[in-house]
């Protein structure tokens, strides 16, 4: 699957990750090596992102249920905890700086695609 926002023409991602069975392994891999530049992390459900365990500062877009960006966050650094909007119910963390690079902005509509 890939993210691409519609509003603006632009991907997020090539790549998008889900939490799986497996999550705890994914975790400790992505918190130890930081997301690939071509990939995101997918969160659904979530209200809520700890950076708690992480090297390196993220990227994190709260969609809601149609995939409207409803809060877009740059350069959260590790050791945080990030609240979404009411209306979230996922998020995406995103290698840092992609959401100035895609444009991305409170509003606009992502597409989660199949690839």
């Amino acid at each position: 699957m890939s993210v691409r926002n519609i509003d603006r023409g632009s991907v997020l991602a090539d790549t998008l990750l889900t939490l799986s069975p497996n999550f705890p392994r994914t975790l400790r891999h992505l918190n130890k090596h930081g997301l690939p530049s071509d990939c995101a992390l997918w969160i659904s459900p979530c209200h809520a992102i700890y950076t708690v365990g992480m090297r390196f500062p993220v990227d994190i877009v709260f969609i809601d249920n149609k995939g409207i960006v409803v809060k877009a966050l740059r350069a959260i650094p590790p050791n945080c905890f990030i609240e979404s909007s009411s209306n979230a119910v996922s998020a995406i963390e995103l290698p840092c700086d992609r959401i100035a690079e895609s444009h991305t902005r409170v509003g606009d509509l992502l597409q989660l695609d199949p690839t």
